[in-house]
């Protein structure tokens, strides 16, 4: 079933922990996974890679410093089998999506986030789990999004879970609610123009769909994001993000919920039910996206 949530507001304190409130609240919609993509107000590049075999840290290490030095790395046990190695790097901007594609060539590797601004945080289990084995910390930020999983594949590898980045722009974050039946047919037309993929969820596909069409074709999220729905066949919902906008995508058929909520002071409320955004909102009364329906807000 899976479920959504999402957060606009700026200069918050407690960004990741508001999104954790709101996913907590969305536990009875699936607790194989739980994930977080924040937007801290940072200037350092910051890389989060998830290891299904500890000792590859000394092989992560190695490639990630021939791209610049590292420095406050810190590496931890997650909730399940991998390891979590997170660091910032020295190292030009425009090299972020060689770093990136380099580190998940390694098989043991997969990177999670890595960029000036956003950071991901996923891992097996609930919202609670994912706090308490991750200690995401108290950092000021603008926005977020955040998923819990109810796996549909055989497999349920934490580098499937959500949120999903992509190396061609590496600053945008995808979760999706729903699934595309043309999955293989739209990853096959990927690989065709060069797109490579790491996993085998079809949300990394829309990731990537929705990456190429800024990066090589210059639309803008929301241009990119009609395209995704003229495009994408199934039902599904879609909260994607990037460091100045929040977009949400509902397909035709309206089958998978969205709801938004927008106060007076900017903050904008998403999410899957109406419940997952009282944490925030105490007295909240969220309007449903229309089905077919796109919008897109500026942080």
């Amino acid at each position: 079933m899976c479920g959504v949530a999402g957060l606009i507001a700026k200069d918050s304190t407690t960004l990741g922990s508001d999104l954790i409130d709101m996913l907590k609240e969305l536990v009875h919609r699936g607790t194989d996974a739980t994930g977080v993509a924040v937007y801290e107000n940072r200037e350092t590049i910051d890389v989060r890679v998830a290891l299904s075999a500890a000792e590859s840290q000394t092989d992560l290490v190695r490639i990630i410093e021939k791209f610049g030095p590292v420095s406050k790395d810190r590496v931890y046990q997650g909730a399940g089998v991998f390891t979590f190695y997170e660091a910032s790097v020295d190292m030009t901007a425009d090299r972020i999506p060689d770093l990136n594609w380099e580190i998940d060539t390694h098989p043991d590797l997969c990177v999670h986030s890595l960029g000036r601004q956003l950071k991901v945080y996923k891992d097996e289990g609930s919202a609670e789990n994912l706090q308490k084995c991750h200690q995401i910390p108290s950092i000021a930020g603008t926005h977020g999004i955040g998923h819990v999983r109810l796996a549909t594949e055989s497999t349920e590898n934490i580098n499937f879970a959500h949120p999903f980045t992509s190396y061609l722009y590496p600053e945008l974050a995808l979760v999706h609610n729903g699934q595309f039946t043309n999955y293989f047919n739209m990853r096959r037309k990927l690989e065709s123009l060069g797109v490579r993929f790491k996993t085998n969820n079809d949300s990394e596909m829309a990731a990537h769909f929705i990456a190429y069409q800024m990066k090589e074709k210059g639309l803008d999220l929301e241009a990119a994001l009609h395209l995704g729905l003229d495009t994408f066949d199934g039902v599904f919902t879609l909260l994607v993000s990037t460091p100045d906008q929040v977009g949400a995508l509902r397909d035709r058929l309206g089958i998978k919920p969205m709801l938004v909520f927008e106060k007076e002071d900017a903050t904008v409320l998403f999410g899957s039910e109406q419940i997952c955004l009282t944490p925030i909102v105490a007295d909240v009364y969220a309007t449903e996206m229309d089905p077919g329906g796109v919008q897109v807000w500026s942080v």
